[in-house]
């Protein structure tokens, strides 16, 4: 029960944080900074929850993490793209995919390297 608390917390908090940034960001804007900010930090909180407890775990990246981001706009959003421009729909697809990959990546590698010194 404390895990399933634990996520539904961390979604409030997630959901409410996600909803501010579109609203200062704009939807389109704001979706791109929720999904590459979203994968920065779960590479972080990978690195630096390693020996947390499950609960913890679960607020962050479950919870918190996974509440901020939004594949299903996303998808929704590449949908649309798609049906107007194929070309459009594929760079897009491609652009968010590989710029959330390495910001993961990133998020990883910062958190590595804070978590050493």
């Amino acid at each position: 029960m404390k895990n399933i608390l634990a996520v539904g917390f961390g979604g409030m908090a997630g959901s409410l944080l996600r909803t501010a940034v579109f609203q200062f960001a704009g939807a389109g804007l704001g979706l791109w900074l929720v999904n590459i900010l979203g994968s920065f930090i779960i590479g972080i909180a990978a690195a630096r929850l390693v020996n947390r407890s499950a609960g913890t775990r679960l607020f962050v990246s479950t919870g918190l993490i996974g509440s901020f981001t939004s594949f299903s706009a996303f998808s929704a959003d590449w949908f649309r793209l798609l049906e107007s421009s194929l070309l459009t729909g594929i760079m897009y697809a491609l652009g968010m995919t590989a710029a959330s990959i390495v910001a993961a990546a990133l998020g990883l590698l910062a958190g590595r390297k804070g978590a050493v010194e």
